[in-house]
């Protein structure tokens, strides 16, 4: 298999998840955004190896992750940055849309919500 002559293209993101900080006993446990963006990015890497057909080469990758202060373990945002590249633009936006909706289900799955915003060029990875 000889390599590909044309060039990836990519889409940078952030995805926020916003959950309640909270400490101790009280009613807004299970709010962490800590905990819900975790599980973004553990599901998110389906959408490269269960979801898209190996035929189509896709990447998905998180540059970073930002939660909290340096004493502060339990916090009500989390940015994750990241990008997605493909050759295929269609693959691309599907990529997009499926990211976008896999972050604000699993976010809600613990009690949270996430919004994602596309990046300019060159914005993160």
């Amino acid at each position: 298999m000889g390599l590909r002559k044309d060039k990836a293209k990519e889409i940078d993101f952030t995805i926020t998840v916003h959950g309640v900080s909270a400490h101790g006993s009280t009613p807004h446990l299970g709010k962490d955004a800590i905990v819900a963006a975790s599980a973004v990015v553990q599901a998110a890497q389906t959408l490269v190896s269960r979801v898209n057909n190996p035929l189509r080469p896709l990447v998905l990758g998180f540059e970073s992750v930002r939660a909290g202060k340096q004493f502060n373990i339990v916090c009500d945002k989390v940015q994750l940055t990241g990008c997605l590249q493909a050759y295929d633009d269609e693959l691309l936006m599907d990529m997009a849309d499926k990211l976008k909706k896999l972050a604000r289900r699993t976010a809600e799955t613990f009690d949270c919500c996430s919004e994602m915003a596309l990046l300019p060029e060159g914005g993160a990875c």
